[in-house]
């Protein structure tokens, strides 16, 4: 049960913040392996809402060794053809 101070981190994967601190306290040592384990930032945003927090939450936001990789965001984006933009045409 769900104490009322945890909070939803991940609204895409509705993960909450107690889930995230459980996992920690199985050994997750990076932003990367929450995200692995939890799914949080797997979801329509790309991590651009609880991103930030999941490198704070491990100390990463400051991690400039060559060896680790920073969570990616990237807009939720399709490609169109220039052909199909110009007649209005986007096949939903």
């Amino acid at each position: 049960m769900r104490k009322e101070e945890d909070f939803v981190v991940c609204r895409c994967e509705n993960v909450y913040y107690s889930e995230l601190i459980e996992i920690m306290e199985d050994g997750a040592s990076n932003s990367r392996e929450l995200k692995l384990k939890s799914r949080a930032g797997m979801g329509f945003c790309n991590s651009r809402t609880c991103g930030p927090l999941l490198e704070s939450m491990t100390d990463d936001k400051n991690n400039d060794s060559p060896h680790y990789v920073h969570l990616k965001s990237q807009p939720p984006i399709r490609t169109i053809s220039l052909l199909n933009l110009a007649r209005g045409n986007n096949n939903d």
